[in-house]
């Protein structure tokens, strides 16, 4: 009888021994290709990556090429602004010098030259300060050679 079993069980599991090692070998051939469909994306997104980056370093340099442009151009203008700025400046000093001078060289009275200073149409009443009284004096003092604080350029 138990060779009979034997059989029976030859028979009955012995496609079970075939069919497990016929799928042991088909899982082998699709780990196979599983491994090799693997390596070929792993290769394949490798070199997208190194293109990725060799892409990215060129706008990068191009980048800095150009921020590197910008900033010499900013101070090239910047000194060119600066250097006018100060020739405008010298020749305004120059300008304001020379105007004074004539100013304080003029042959009338410190009123005449306070004439000259102030806006005698501006309002009378500025801030609730009546005004007209002031330039009423002033317009008086104008021109006298005898009025107080007038220093004669002889003295």
């Amino acid at each position: 009888m138990q060779e009979s079993q034997e059989n029976w069980n030859e028979e009955e599991f012995g496609d079970l021994r075939s069919s497990k090692s016929s799928s042991l070998s088909d899982t082998t051939e699709i780990a196979e290709d599983a491994s090799e469909a693997v390596r070929n994306w792993k290769e394949r997104r490798r070199l997208e990556i190194e293109e990725r980056d060799r892409s990215d370093a060129e706008i990068k340099e191009r980048l800095q090429e150009e921020a590197v442009k910008h900033i010499d151009d900013f101070y090239e203008i910047y000194n060119k602004k600066k250097e006018q700025q100060l020739e405008q400046s010298k020749k305004d000093a120059e300008a304001f010098l020379k105007e004074r001078e004539e100013f304080f060289n003029q042959d009338n009275t410190v009123w005449d030259r306070v004439m000259q200073l102030i806006n005698v149409d501006d309002a009378d009443v500025v801030g609730d300060r009546d005004r007209s009284k002031f330039k009423d004096i002033l317009l008086r003092l104008q021109g006298n050679q005898d009025a107080p604080g007038v220093i004669s350029k002889e003295a």
